[in-house]
């Protein structure tokens, strides 16, 4: 693995300075940097949030400590980090502006130095290791509102790594002189090449691990055993589900009661499994884990209103219809026995307070001895990824003779539905306006050619009329129109055959450049990769690109065509 490089200090006259941009703040060399991390991102959305300007103050002012000026300094606003803002977007500016030459030579010299790293011995075969590069130190940014955001994360070094290699095999060498691993084992058990975690860290005791790359032996063959498994899953879906109805009918166990309505919900709305969570983790929610103030019951309805944050801190709202046990369940859930009388529980309290996900999972274990919650997303993005594919209105449209833009358009919309039940959502682009703006005049442009076209064909098959009215009545100004229109048409096609040919190659592109408007808009926040990536069937697609005659590029980019590469060659009549 690689390491960050060292740091490097700033030159002496870029300085932090108090608010009153006079006084000079010294700094030791680990303070120094950590300013520049917050230079960085002060002005920006991310820094603007109070928990992150309370997070990042809380361990800077650690570093003031000894500052002489510490009197004085009483919270982030007393700081003036412009200066260093400006020093380091200068030196941004200067490293874009580099020469081609320097930038190539620069990019042969990583390349040189990392592909000592980029490949292993696994098994006797040579595999790619995937992330290789341990993640410089900064400001701790987390995923959606992370409770910690804004805290440090700090220099990763050997000595906190954790080696995996063969019993006999030579222990790879430390990158960095003077430094020694933490630990050497030979786990034949894992996959994993090696650990670590941020020692410093005392807000997160995660691990983090080195794996072999996507498009590895071993991956491949994990992936296809993930998906088999949803396969079978499908072959017992209506036994598990005659059992959890059954469950749910029990009156006299309450907890089964539960497993069978957390299953109900997992099978039909895709729903993460929920794990219980830390008072310092983001509050972000799932099945087994969801509170009374998460779900809103509509009784003339028979509705349930679902809304909390799921993984990534997206929302999920959606108000589906349910079963009358399952909605009268429900209800019985937002209730708890006291003094022998049945009252409200209050809006923090568990729904299903007498499970959790490890009971659910074991519950499902009775059905398939490897089955668990997590199988049934995969199961149900890839069933409903066919059923779109093949059981659409859409899909009966669409035929070998349809163009395959138009081809790629219907299966983005499938993906989307995939995407919708999973919850898959992302942040608008903060460009998209800008891109769609860009298509929008793209395709006014190729119009306003098309209806230039149609008038010119029309005057080459004599339906024209020539120029109407006394040639000294002409303005100066309708002269020099007059004589840029003879300009323009004088670049246009000779004959009737040529212009055409260019009206259909313009009908073709407004065609696919309106597919591809369409497609940012109704995709702007929903994320299509996160499915094709991790829940949906690979050879479902595949095969339908074969039986469409679709070329596998235009769905899958280089990186998922080596990801799935075990599933490229599979059959065109195959089904999940």
């Amino acid at each position: 693995m690689t390491f960050p490089t060292p740091y490097q200090q700033l030159p002496k006259d870029v300085k932090l300075l108090l608010s009153d941009k006079k006084t000079v703040v010294k700094l030791s060399m680990e303070a120094e940097e950590m300013a520049t991390w917050w230079a960085e991102v002060e002005v920006q959305e991310f820094g603007l949030k109070e928990i992150v300007r309370r997070n990042f103050w809380a361990e800077f002012r650690k570093r003031l400590e000894n500052s002489e000026h510490r009197a004085r300094i009483h919270e982030l606003s007393d700081l003036d980090f412009s200066h260093i803002r400006s020093h380091l977007e200068k030196v941004k500016e200067e490293k874009r502006n580099r020469p081609n030459e320097l930038k190539k030579k620069e990019a042969e010299e990583r390349a040189k130095v990392n592909g000592a790293f980029q490949f292993c011995l696994f098994d006797g075969s040579v595999e790619k290791v995937a992330n290789y590069n341990i993640e410089p130190p900064g400001i701790f940014r987390g995923r959606g509102e992370h409770p910690h955001m804004g805290k440090i994360k700090s220099r990763v070094v050997p000595e906190y790594v954790t080696i995996n290699t063969g019993h006999d095999d030579p222990i790879p060498p430390c990158p960095i002189a003077g430094h020694n691993w933490k630990r050497i084992v030979s786990n034949t058990e894992c996959t994993w090449l090696c650990n670590f975690r941020d020692e410093k860290n005392t807000y997160m005791s995660t691990r983090k691990y080195l794996f072999l790359a996507a498009e590895s032996r071993i991956k491949g063959e994990n992936d296809r055993n993930k998906y088999e498994r949803a396969r079978r899953l499908k072959d017992k879906i209506q036994e598990i589900r005659a059992a959890y109805e059954k469950d749910m009918v029990q009156t006299a166990h309450f907890d089964r009661n539960q497993l069978g309505v957390a299953t109900y919900l997992i099978d039909k709305l895709a729903l993460r499994v929920g794990n219980e969570k830390g008072e310092d983790e983001a509050d972000t929610v799932g099945c087994c884990s969801l509170r009374v103030e998460h779900i809103t019951l509509n009784e003339e309805r028979q509705e349930v209103t679902f809304d909390f944050l799921g993984k990534d801190s997206m929302r999920y709202l959606n108000t589906v219809p349910v079963t009358p046990p399952v909605f009268k369940l429900l209800q019985r859930f937002k209730k708890v026995v006291k003094e022998g009388r049945l009252v409200d529980k209050g809006p923090k309290d568990d729904l299903f307070e007498q499970i959790n996900a490890s009971k659910l999972n074991d519950y499902l274990k009775q059905h398939m001895n490897d089955l668990s919650a997590k199988v049934f997303r995969t199961y149900n993005a890839s069933v409903t990824l066919q059923t779109q594919l093949e059981g659409s209105e859409t899909a009966k449209r669409v035929g070998r003779d349809t163009n395959v833009d138009s081809k790629v358009k219907f299966y983005n919309d499938c993906n989307r539905e995939v995407a919708l039940l999973c919850n898959h959502k992302k942040a608008e682009s903060k460009n998209l306006k800008d891109q769609l703006k860009r298509l929008e005049d793209l395709i006014g442009e190729k119009r306003k050619e098309v209806k230039q076209l149609q008038a010119h064909l029309k005057k080459l098959e004599g339906g024209g009329k020539e120029g109407a009215g006394k040639e000294g009545a002409k303005t100066a100004a309708s002269k020099r129109k007059a004589k840029a229109s003879e300009k323009e048409e004088a670049e246009l096609p000779k004959s009737g055959e040529a212009v055409k040919s260019k009206l259909k190659k313009l009908g073709e592109q407004i065609k696919q450049k309106t597919l591809e408007l369409e497609g940012k808009r109704q995709n702007a926040e929903v994320a299509l990769g996160t499915s094709k990536i991790n829940y949906m069937d690979p050879r479902i697609t595949i095969s339908w690109c074969k039986q469409q005659e679709v070329p596998i590029e235009k769905i899958f980019p280089k990186t998922l065509r080596n990801k799935f590469a075990w599933a490229m060659d599979n059959q065109l009549e195959w089904k999940f």
